[in-house]
């Protein structure tokens, strides 16, 4: 138990040297752009792999989607603050399995929460997508033109997609050329539908395709077959989350009742090392399969 405090003491360390970075940043006139350069040699260094690469594009579509004003390094930087200061909490009180349970929620929280605000912000895109791609379809058949479709559809979009209606609109005339643009939406949107309607969209613009109307319309017609049956499977989804909803609220109106029963349980808890630790457990497994349990929900409801 002992060596696994030399990972988040590791962390701490960073964390320090970040933020003397910052401060001295703000109060040094000499060495002002420490922390900017002790950033961006970070964000380089992981950039520089594959797998880190996919991993900050990833973030920074989950900052850019949710309208976040944070960016990826400030996240990161927020769960490792989060994390010491966890850590730091456990440590005062003495108990080793506390501070690697706070250590562990805090860290993991930041993101979780950010990529559930993603979720929740790209089902409400789903929702009207096929209406989106019916819009696009009508605007095509008069213009036989993708480029000036897009344009063509912005006043009468489905306002949950019309943020990145114009950010397409935008990236393809500001010279990133049509077929990045309408990958970025994809990867942006990431799902299924985003993405065969992209497949369609990119044929178009190559040229494989002479006409894509029929296409479309084959794809317009499974969305709303499709949407159908997810509309039965949310209903079903909104029933198990109200079940777990009551389930909580009981659990939480039990834990008074529970030390009006037991005088000796408070004590127990949150007096004695042994109680400290199985709270600090099972809040830390608690919010983590509330949080797991609703991304699940959005992204297959």
């Amino acid at each position: 138990m002992i060596t696994l405090l030399l990972i988040p003491t590791g962390i701490c360390l960073v964390v320090a040297f970040l933020t003397a970075g910052v401060v001295l940043q703000k109060n040094w006139s000499a060495p002002n752009v420490l922390y900017s350069k002790t950033v961006a040699a970070l964000r380089s260094k992981l950039l520089e792999d594959k797998n880190g690469r996919y991993l900050y594009q990833r973030y920074a579509i989950w900052c850019s989607v949710t309208d976040s004003r944070m960016t990826p390094e400030g996240y990161a930087l927020l769960s490792l603050c989060c994390s010491v200061i966890g850590f730091g909490a456990g440590l005062l009180i003495g108990n080793i399995v506390v501070s690697l349970s706070l250590f562990v929620l805090l860290l993991i929280s930041p993101t979780l929460i950010l990529f559930a605000r993603y979720i929740v912000r790209v089902n409400k895109m789903i929702r009207s997508f096929a209406h989106f791609v019916d819009l696009f379809t009508r605007h095509y058949s008069s213009r036989k033109n993708i480029v000036l479709a897009f344009r063509d559809m912005v006043a009468d979009c489905p306002k949950d997609l019309q943020g990145e209606l114009i950010l397409l609109n935008n990236t393809m005339a500001d010279g990133t050329g049509a077929l990045k643009a309408i990958e970025s939406f994809a990867e942006r949107i990431n799902h299924v539908w985003a993405h065969d309607f992209s497949m369609y969209i990119t044929s178009g613009l190559e040229g494989e395709t002479a006409d894509i109307q029929s296409a479309l319309n084959r794809l317009t017609s499974e969305m709303f077959i499709e949407q159908g049956e997810r509309e039965e499977r949310r209903s079903e989804i909104y029933g198990i989350w109200i079940s777990l909803i009551l389930v909580i609220i009981i659990s939480l109106l039990l834990i008074p009742y529970n030390h009006t029963l037991l005088k000796d349980t408070y004590r127990l808890y949150f007096l004695t090392p042994d109680g400290q630790a199985l709270l600090s457990l099972a809040v830390t497994v608690w919010s983590l399969s509330i949080l797991l349990a609703f991304i699940w929900g959005r992204r297959h409801g």
